[in-house]
């Protein structure tokens, strides 16, 4: 028996469509290389890869200057542990606002001040926190690292390099 199929006459790189006996489909896909950006204007502080080396997916490839993104951090840091003062002062003063109302020394007002200040630090505290963590999400774009395994194609932004627009191509990675 003859094959219908004669394999050495289908080009190895090109994308074919193969069709095998009893309506079986098999697809040789040509993958395409992904282009590493940045969504932050910095310079290139380090380059941990070279051009031809074969990296996994997670590994780190750059990192840009970080200064005003530590910064920033701390800034939003600090703004956590304000808000969370507050609202511990809040809580006391609710506290106490319950028991002077229960012992009818205060007025259903100034329970319900108390009550609401409470609510308004607790909130406070809330977009603190998520502030701070909106930030930090930020930081894939401050410290680069390999979104999938493959090699390293090109580099084109090295050591001092200003990334000034944005998502700029920093590296090339074939998979």
């Amino acid at each position: 028996m003859k094959s219908i199929l004669s394999f050495n006459k289908i080009p190895a790189l090109a994308p074919w469509l193969l069709v095998l006996g009893l309506g079986l489909h098999a697809s040789v896909v040509q993958a395409q290389n992904v282009l590493i950006g940045s969504l932050v204007v910095s310079q290139v502080q380090t380059v941990y890869v070279q051009e031809g080396q074969t990296v996994k997916a997670g590994q780190k490839l750059m990192d840009l200057d970080d200064a005003r993104y530590r910064a920033k951090t701390e800034l939003l840091q600090a703004k956590v542990t304000l808000a969370n003062a507050q609202l511990q002062d809040a809580q006391i003063e609710l506290d106490q606002a319950l028991d002077l109302f229960d012992r009818t020394v205060t007025s259903r007002r100034t329970l319900d001040a108390a009550k609401l200040a409470h609510l308004k630090a607790k909130a406070e505290s809330q977009i603190a926190q998520a502030d701070l963590k909106m930030h930090q999400a930020w930081a894939k774009y401050v410290y680069i690292r390999a979104p999938i395994s493959g090699k390293i194609s090109k580099i084109f932004a090295p050591v001092g390099s200003t990334v000034f627009q944005e998502n700029s191509p920093l590296v090339e990675l074939a998979p």
